[in-house]
């Protein structure tokens, strides 16, 4: 049998796996070759804060992956400045002159951020006594001018040695002042030795003497109370009561009760103290004064007859009641005997007084409608106003004229018409009456009523109103001139009208 595997007379055969691949079939001709067959890789790029990865490529021998990192730069720094660390095309730096833009010069100190040198800055002002030295130190030459005295006050005493040159500094020593002569005429407690000032209990103890009910060592400064006893005596107003032994564990309580006399009384004692207040019954004059003690008005109790009211007192003083004598209200009158009452009271003499019960008013007004050439022409129409800016004109009677017992209002207008017409024409003039906007009431004066030549005339004719106006109200009055022509034309040439107002109260 030929060899397989390199083992005589034996079979074998070769199962390739995954990634390998076999050629031949084991013999001598055509042995087993084993190699690896090609395997995709997959490759991807993860970026993270500071680094972005870039991958190109596809893997393959001919085409290999190529993986490209970018640094990033923060552009906005969480502290608000600018990032002084960049990028070149030979690698990140953050260069000196970049740096040099974080600092400033401070007092005494010069600073140049083109070369980065800090250097000590020496003042201009005259006198100044420094200079740099030849080891590039700041230095004051000895001598310079600088003197040093020690000063003294009412609680130290300071003296200076030394000339203030290198070898022989300036010295200050001061010493505490202690006063032997206290203002209060005591001797001092405050002490000076030799490691400070002090004062001791010793000294202080001597301060205090022991009084009533106190015992007291100044050896010590021991402070004890003695043993006392404590009564209470009660008075004819007071009753006290006392409680404890005066221990420190029981001190002594003392209460006080005050002594109200049995009732009847005007004076109690209530949770908040001792009242006096006036009683509470119908018809009592004792008050609380201004100052808040007790009052009784001057001549109370008092008798209130008709036509006053009143109690007396300041809250309800004494006043003349608004009504006429003791005769009844008449239903006639038709007012509130309070508020519409003519009985009033002169604040200058406090005397009372009535207006005049009837009062009367006369007016007289005369009113030439205007007419500019041409005169208005009615044709054929209803009732009209002849002068229409008349709608506003009128007597307006004022609220305040009218009593509580209402006014009567007489009216008469008087009115003298020019008329022309042509010839067949059919016609009427009168007045349109308005009472407090009622509406418009027509009263004729002069017709034309059947068809008559043409004319020219002129007529006087008048109209009559009254009415009653009711208490304390107002109104007011219009009367228009107003025609109606049937048939033709008529022209109105000269219209003038006189009113007479008559008012008089009831």
């Amino acid at each position: 049998m030929a060899a397989c595997c390199g083992v005589p007379r034996c079979s074998c055969s070769v199962i390739a796996g995954p990634g390998v691949t076999v050629d031949g079939n084991g013999s001598a001709a055509a042995p087993y070759t084993i190699s690896a067959a090609s395997v995709p890789t997959s490759l991807q790029a993860g970026d993270t804060a500071t680094v972005d990865n870039t991958v190109s490529g596809t893997g393959v021998a001919g085409d290999p992956y190529v993986i490209t990192s970018d640094v990033i730069l923060d552009p906005a720094p969480p502290g608000g400045g600018t990032n002084l660390l960049e990028s070149g095309p030979d690698g990140l730096y953050v260069e000196c002159a970049d740096v040099r833009t974080c600092f400033t010069a401070g007092d005494g100190i010069a600073y140049d951020p083109a070369t980065g040198v800090i250097a000590a800055q020496l003042s201009t002002d005259a006198g100044n006594t420094v200079a740099f030295g030849t080891d590039g130190g700041l230095y004051v030459p000895p001598g310079s001018g600088t003197t040093v005295q020690g000063g003294d006050t009412p609680t130290a005493t300071s003296t200076v040695t030394g000339t203030g040159a290198a070898g022989d500094p300036y010295v200050v020593s001061t010493d505490v002042v202690l006063d032997p002569a206290p203002p209060g005429g005591g001797a001092n407690l405050l002490e000076a030795g030799p490691d400070g000032l002090y004062v001791e209990c010793a000294d202080v103890r001597s301060c205090f003497t022991a009084g009533a009910g106190i015992t007291y060592d100044p050896t010590t400064g021991e402070i004890a109370a003695t043993g006392t006893g404590l009564t209470v005596a009660d008075t004819e107003t007071v009753d006290l009561t006392l409680t404890g032994t005066g221990a420190a564990g029981d001190p002594y309580s003392v209460e006080a009760d005050v002594i109200v006399a049995p009732e009847p009384n005007g004076l109690e004692a209530t949770p908040t103290g001792l009242l006096v207040a006036p009683s509470a019954d119908a018809g009592n004059q004792l008050v609380l004064g201004g100052d808040g003690r007790l009052f009784v008005p001057p001549d109370a109790p008092l008798e209130v007859g008709c036509g006053l009211q009143g109690d007396g007192t300041a809250a309800a003083p004494l006043a003349a009641f608004p009504v006429a004598g003791q005769r009844e209200w008449a239903t006639d009158w038709t007012c509130d005997p309070v508020a519409n009452s003519t009985l009033k009271c002169d604040p200058s003499s406090g005397a009372l007084w009535t207006p005049p019960e009837h009062t009367s008013a006369f007016v007289s007004q005369s009113q030439n409608h205007p007419f500019n050439p041409p005169n208005p022409s009615f044709g054929v129409t209803g009732w009209t106003l002849v002068d229409a800016d008349a709608w506003a004109q009128g007597e307006h009677i004022p609220d305040s004229f009218t009593s509580c017992r209402g006014t009567t209002l007489g009216l008469t207008f008087t009115g003298h018409a020019e008329l022309t017409w042509t010839a067949n024409a059919v016609f009427e003039v009168g007045y349109a009456v308005d009472v407090d906007g009622a509406g418009l009431a027509v009263r004729i004066m002069h017709s034309k009523l059947t068809a008559v030549p043409a004319g020219h005339e002129r007529w006087s004719f008048s109209v009559h109103e009254a009415l009653i106006m009711a208490p304390h109200t107002g109104g007011f009055v219009r009367v228009y001139p107003a025609i109606r022509v049937v048939a033709g034309t008529v022209t109105v040439n000269q219209w003038i009208t006189d009113t007479l107002y008559l008012l008089s109260t009831r």
